[in-house]
């Protein structure tokens, strides 16, 4: 689905996004060490793997967990990377702390991007934990980015690696940031070694909404389907903000509107699984 008019492409997360979440749901896996890198690992290890890419509040908040074992109970092995070194203090150790609002404060995130929140920096790391699972008996991998983790799953997967990865998804993608830090999206969709499903999420130009770039005539997806003509997915959420998956809060769940947004987040979700389960 795609709707018209532009969205804002300055920032990871448009004015009106969702902020941050608490922790939802009871975890089901476990803190381990994949290389030198802390990770959360959900499911048993079998020859695929789904690499978690969460975005700038890190690998312990809203639902990222809670899906990583909703996705482990379909069969996956799961695991969410702790990448991200704290800014003032950040959540569990990770990315950005509770308090800290995005739309207000982006130029301070801005330095980040460019330095130790860079692909330059993370895409390294994802690099070690694929290595750990290859050791493991791993032998192919699909990457799942929420928000800015889209981003960087979309560099990881612009080479190949010594997993292939596969497949990719991004839910309320923000592979736009390439631009904000002085790069080209559309360059990088060009060096993709793997289809995408892409969950934009908004109306472009509205509160909260994801640029048209990642719909069907968008730029991203045009380069993608010029790789992989007929594998690329796009389907925008036009009803919910950006961050909706794993950021929306629980507290408005109530009466039909809260059944709207709880069965679009479900929607997303299976939506997701569909797409991986087909190669993994």
């Amino acid at each position: 689905m795609s709707c018209e008019s532009k969205a804002p492409t300055e920032s990871c997360c448009p004015p009106g996004s969702y902020g941050y979440l608490e922790p939802q749901g009871n975890e089901v896996g476990r803190k381990t060490t994949a290389g030198d890198v802390e990770v959360y690992e959900t499911g048993t290890v079998r020859k695929s793997l789904l690499l978690f890419i969460p975005d700038v509040w890190g690998w312990n908040t809203g639902r990222v967990r809670s899906i990583a074992d909703d996705f482990a109970k379909r069969g996956h092995l799961v695991v969410i990377p702790k990448v991200l070194p704290p800014f003032e203090g950040g959540t569990d150790g990770d990315a950005l702390p509770p308090n800290f609002n995005i739309s207000e404060r982006f130029g301070d995130v801005m330095p980040l991007l460019k330095g130790e929140w860079g692909p330059g920096a993370v895409v390294p790391k994802l690099v070690k934990v694929l290595e750990h699972y290859k050791e493991k008996g791993v032998e192919k991998a699909a990457v799942y980015g929420f928000c800015y983790g889209g981003w960087i799953g979309f560099h990881l997967a612009s080479e190949k690696q010594c997993v292939p990865i596969v497949c990719g998804v991004s839910s309320h993608p923000s592979i736009h940031l390439e631009g904000v830090v002085g790069g080209d999206p559309t360059e990088l969709a060009k060096k993709q070694t793997c289809p995408w499903l892409f969950q934009p999420a908004g109306v472009p130009g509205a509160k909260g909404a994801d640029p048209e770039m990642y719909d069907a005539e968008g730029s991203l997806v045009k380069e993608l389907e010029a790789l992989f003509p007929g594998k690329n997915k796009t389907v925008r959420y036009c009803q919910d903000v950006h961050g909706f998956v794993v950021r929306m809060p629980p507290t408005g769940f109530a009466g039909d509107e809260g059944e709207r947004m709880k069965a679009a987040i479900t929607k997303a979700i299976d939506e997701a699984a569909s797409f991986l389960e087909a190669v993994l």
